[in-house]
């Protein structure tokens, strides 16, 4: 992977024209004079619009097996550093990402056999694989790891997120749409009644409807041959284990 991809002009010309597209003008627009937000369907139009706003460098919120996600291209060291702006995010805190495969996921992270097998097994699930990273080489490795040295990766039970993964072809942040501690955003209004009036925020949301409420995903260890829940969620240790044996 490149050392961190910068969007081209041309890139947000595309977003632009699709703007004065009479079809994309039927989605919602909020915001105020300096910030121009929209809201569209979750369909394939809006993965189609989607994904021009990742090669632009904009912030997505897009739907997930568990929330609404914060999604930004993740090679991208300023949308990156502009994510945790919108959140309010420490830097400090590692950012997790949503890949299309086993092979991308093996491209960011050293994946030892309980890792390998646990994706096989599981994926798309609710769950979060924390290896040691393959890309602190890289000024957006080292962003996504915040000083841990890991990298978080996942693929999540959710159609329209796996597709926008698919047709972006590259890592997705996978952090939850909201202001850093705030409310679990289930819905797009759980999402835009905490980014209105701050000076940063999402430049697209796309509109699934209201989620089931679930717990966030399993985050699993896997560093120094051992395994470890560092946060518990629908895919429990017994599972985990039985998989890896």
């Amino acid at each position: 992977m490149a050392q961190g991809h910068k969007p081209g002009r041309s890139n947000w010309n595309a977003v632009l024209d699709l703007i004065g597209d009479p079809e994309f003008l039927d989605s919602r627009f909020r915001g105020n004079d300096n910030h121009l937000m929209k809201i569209i369907k979750a369909d394939s139009k809006g993965i189609k619009i989607a994904v021009k706003y990742l090669k632009a460098g904009k912030a997505v919120v897009y739907p997930t097996d568990t929330a609404y996600g914060l999604g930004v291209d993740a090679t991208n060291v300023e949308a990156v550093r502009r994510l945790y702006k919108i959140k309010g995010r420490s830097f400090k805190k590692p950012v997790h990402v949503i890949v299309k495969n086993l092979s991308i996921a093996q491209k960011l992270a050293i994946f030892g056999n309980a890792a390998e097998k646990l994706f096989k097994k599981f994926m798309p699930v609710p769950l979060t694989l924390v290896s040691e990273s393959r890309i602190l080489n890289m000024e957006y490795g080292r962003m996504l790891s915040a000083g841990t040295g890991t990298i978080c990766v996942r693929m999540p039970d959710n159609r329209f997120a796996l597709e926008l993964s698919r047709k972006f072809g590259k890592p997705i942040t996978a952090t939850s749409a909201n202001i850093s501690g705030g409310k679990t955003p289930y819905t797009i209004q759980d999402t835009l009644s905490q980014f209105q009036d701050k000076k940063n925020q999402p430049d697209l949301y796309i509109d699934a409807g209201k989620l089931p409420s679930k717990k966030p995903s399993t985050v699993v260890g896997l560093g120094s041959g051992q395994i470890k829940i560092l946060r518990k969620g629908p895919i429990g240790l017994r599972r985990i284990q039985t998989a890896i044996k």
